[in-house]
């Protein structure tokens, strides 16, 4: 699940209009407590005082928090002071994917700027993006040396780097459910782990909280682990045409939407409507109903609970976000990215863009500058944890961190429990690194037929997941359209990208 949450038809008609467009387009965590950067960018202060400042804009989704302007001239101040001759300024977009590339391809300039794994390397064919290895050799010196290998993999395409992924746990990251804590203590449900568990705790909202909703939103790749603990080469948020069983060690690309395990995905979600668990209702604000005690449990990602813990707080008095995760028989890692920051085809700075990334995880200091403003002003640290806490309103600060969060120099609020903290941290102990890490398709010979299928997967997918469609009824349908759209051609050519990849990765 993309952090930025949108409805998958969205994220699908706003690629169709990249499309469009595209042929208008213009071509961390090294904690050494500020010692000097070994890069070209980290001259001396002397030195940067006579060179002229280059001003880099960077393109985010959201909205501008009331502290943004001072907290940005404080961290100027800091480039300054570290010897980067660079100033950052920040535009938010709204209907961010569309936004992006549209303006791009009317040669907008930016420098920085969001990125996710389910697009790159769509919008990097199109121009969107530039490569940026040049850039990293003579920039990025620390952030190559502290990031880990299979990290940056997750943002290269063909071997060339287009973007820098966040640094996270990433054992089934985007499938998994927020759910409130103090409820299921309060109806004594043990910590969840089991499809049993989770579906105990929707009996027990169902039966003792009337006005509250039981599970929202169309989502069901949280229950992947249990029948679909697959590799997704496409597609996001569940609208994945095809997959590969990591069990089979012939890695055999097969189609996803006529599976039996997506079958008894979309069964299981049909048993929550049928029991009353599950809401259709899709004018329902899923995260701002969680957020404000009316909805008991939605999709999620790993980081989330972390991320809206104080706005549950405030708004929920004792009110607790956990994360549960339906454990598979077996862990496995994918990928190595989701959200990353990148650098847009129309910057004339990606050297000065990548000195910007590597100098925000350089070091603790820089970090949390970028990420939670000035301490005292925007937030305050409280046993090495972020207090918003009596923070003036015209001091408050979002710079939405899950976009280039790392593990390693995270903070987390006073109101996240330590033991989950600490289970973050071990997340991916236990899990198995598979081969496709790394992995990005080249879809320039099949971006019509990915396009197409993506277009009907759109029809369907969220009536599925809503059960509102009865998949019998519609499989048959769908497949068939799928089958013309080009679905043969999409598996053929992944599979022999998947096999000479694989093959790369023993020698």
């Amino acid at each position: 699940m993309v952090r930025f949450k949108k409805p998958v038809f969205s994220m699908l008609t706003a690629l169709m209009a990249v499309a469009m467009i595209a042929g208008c387009s213009n071509s961390g965590g090294n904690k050494d407590n500020g010692n000097a950067a070994s890069n070209s960018s980290s001259t001396s202060s002397d030195n940067s005082a006579s060179k002229e400042i280059v001003k880099l804009t960077a393109a985010f989704p959201g909205q501008e928090s009331p502290g943004q302007k001072n907290a940005l001239n404080a961290i100027n101040e800091k480039l300054k002071a570290d010897g980067l001759n660079i100033e950052v300024d920040i535009k938010y977009l709204d209907d961010y994917w569309q936004k992006l590339a549209l303006n791009i391809a009317g040669g907008t300039v930016y420098d920085v700027a969001w990125a996710h794994s389910s697009t790159l390397s769509d919008l990097a064919a199109k121009k969107v993006y530039q490569p940026i290895d040049d850039a990293l050799k003579e920039q990025g010196s620390d952030l190559v040396a502290s990031t880990p290998d299979y990290v940056l993999k997750g943002g290269q395409i063909q071997g060339k780097q287009y973007a820098l992924p966040r640094a996270i746990p990433m054992t089934g990251f985007n499938n998994v459910y927020n759910i409130r804590g103090d409820l299921r203590e309060k109806y004594g449900v043990p910590k969840i782990t089991t499809i049993e568990g989770l579906e105990a705790y929707f009996d027990a909202i169902a039966k003792n909280e009337p006005n509250m909703v039981p599970f929202g939103g169309y989502n069901f790749q949280e229950l992947f682990p249990l029948y679909a603990n697959y590799y997704f080469p496409i597609g996001d948020g569940g609208a994945y045409p095809v997959y590969i069983d990591p069990a089979d060690s012939s890695y055999t690309v097969k189609s996803f939407l006529d599976s039996d395990a997506f079958a008894q995905v979309i069964a299981k979600k049909k048993e929550w409507k049928d029991k009353g668990w599950l809401n259709t209702d899709t004018k329902l604000d899923i995260e701002g109903g969680f957020d404000n005690g009316k909805v008991a449990a939605l999709a999620a990602n790993i980081f989330r609970a972390s991320e809206r813990i104080d706005t549950v707080t405030k708004n929920v008095p004792g009110g607790k976000v956990e994360t549960v995760y339906l454990e598979p028989q077996k862990r496995y890692i994918f990928s190595a990215g989701d959200n990353m920051l990148a650098v847009p085809s129309t910057s004339k700075h990606a050297n000065e863009a990548v000195a910007l990334i590597n100098w925000i995880k350089k070091d603790q200091a820089n970090y949390d500058l970028w990420s939670y403003g000035a301490e005292g002003v925007n937030y305050k640290l409280v046993d090495g944890a972020v207090d918003v806490s009596g923070i003036a309103d015209n001091d408050q600060y979002n710079m939405n961190v899950w976009m280039w969060n790392d593990l390693r120099l995270a903070r987390f609020s006073t109101n996240y429990p330590k033991e989950d903290i600490e289970a973050l941290k071990k997340w991916d102990d236990s899990s198995e690194v598979t081969p496709f890490v790394g992995f990005t398709l080249d879809q320039s010979k099949i971006k019509s037929q990915i396009s197409n299928i993506q277009a009907i997967m759109g029809e369907y997918i969220t009536n599925l997941g809503l059960s509102v469609t009865d998949y019998n009824k519609v499989k048959d349908e769908m497949m068939s359209k799928l089958q013309d759209a080009g679905l043969q051609d999409v598996i053929d050519e992944t599979q022999k990208q998947i096999n000479d990849y694989v093959a790369a990765q023993k020698k």
